[in-house]
């Protein structure tokens, strides 16, 4: 929920054209997610998590620079990650275990898009690589 109302904010006032589509792909995202465990919620008469959209502000004037708000969500995306593996670890059902499996994989490609942006815009280094061993081997040798 936290992360809809940033993207949402975000996606006001950022500067940049691909990092403020990233964002609105987010609460795309998002939002189908929560309405994923809304579901499961509901089906079990438990009750859902109040949504915020309405409080966000109509401003368009950014309070942060894109560099910090795209590392932000980066984070956040890192985190909701991590939280869906620990859930994953300690499900004893298969319908919630199967759940958490989507949602990681749906949450995976966005979390590198988000790292490749960074990268891009030269905000973080590309992590160190595996060694194309395959490409090495085809190196000339001289006798």
């Amino acid at each position: 929920m936290v992360k809809i109302v940033l993207e949402v904010g975000f996606s006001q006032v950022v500067q940049s054209k691909d990092i403020r589509k990233y964002f609105q792909r987010g609460v795309s995202l998002c939002k189908r997610q929560v309405n994923i465990i809304n579901n499961i919620l509901s089906e079990e008469n438990l009750p859902s998590p109040k949504r915020w959209e309405s409080e966000i502000s109509s401003s368009t004037i950014p309070p942060f620079s894109n560099k910090l708000m795209l590392y932000h969500i980066v984070v956040l995306v890192s985190a909701a990650m991590g939280f869906y593996g620990k859930g994953l670890s300690v499900a004893q059902r298969q319908d919630l275990a199967l759940q958490y499996v989507r949602l990681i994989t749906d949450i995976g490609k966005y979390a590198e898009d988000g790292a490749n942006l960074l990268i891009k815009y030269g905000w973080m280094e590309q992590p160190p690589m595996a060694p194309d061993r395959t490409a090495l081997a085809k190196k000339e040798v001289i006798d």
